[in-house]
């Protein structure tokens, strides 16, 4: 018994001399966690950034293409004929197509309620899918030509900033 409290100082000691070694170990422990989840942020926040810059050189890219479709008609030619007749062309062209289609529209509405066709056929006749496409194609491009290019696409960065991101740290 003597003996075990003799060596109990020394025991105590040695267990004292790795005390400090323990916390040294604990604290490196959560550096390191931290310094895992600060490079996660770092890299999610490069991720973020180059997804950005995409958006941006895209959009950039969309700007430079518009200004080349359009610039033929940037300069004026001095008579304003001209320039009016060059401006109003797409419009008119537009304009009489659709004035066609209205006329067509009437007269094949007219035939068929002549014939005896029932509402749901009329419908068939005056309103078929190739109809639809040709409206949609002709709004697009008057009002929304690059909206339809992208299609449901969202851009990177919005979707990298509204993704729900979670970063698990295991720690102490």
């Amino acid at each position: 018994m003597i003996a075990v409290l003799a060596a109990l100082p020394a025991i105590l000691g040695a267990l004292a001399g790795m005390v400090p070694a323990i916390v040294q170990l604990f604290t490196l422990k959560a550096q390191n966690a931290q310094q895992l989840a600060m490079a996660q942020l770092q890299l999610q926040a490069q991720k973020e950034g180059v997804a950005l810059q995409v958006d941006l050189a895209n959009a950039q890219a969309d700007i430079r293409q518009a200004d080349h479709i359009y610039s033929f008609g940037s300069g004026l030619s001095g008579n304003k004929f001209v320039d009016g007749l060059a401006v109003f062309v797409r419009p008119y062209v537009t304009l009489v197509f659709f004035h066609l289609w209205i006329l067509l529209e009437v007269f094949m509405f007219i035939y068929a309620v002549n014939s005896g066709y029932d509402l749901g056929q009329l419908v068939k006749v005056l309103w078929p899918d190739e109809t639809q496409a040709m409206f949609g194609a002709i709004i697009g491009f008057w009002f929304g030509d690059r909206m339809m290019l992208r299609g449901q696409d969202r851009m990177a960065a919005t979707l990298a900033v509204t993704k729900p991101t979670t970063t698990i740290v295991k720690g102490t």
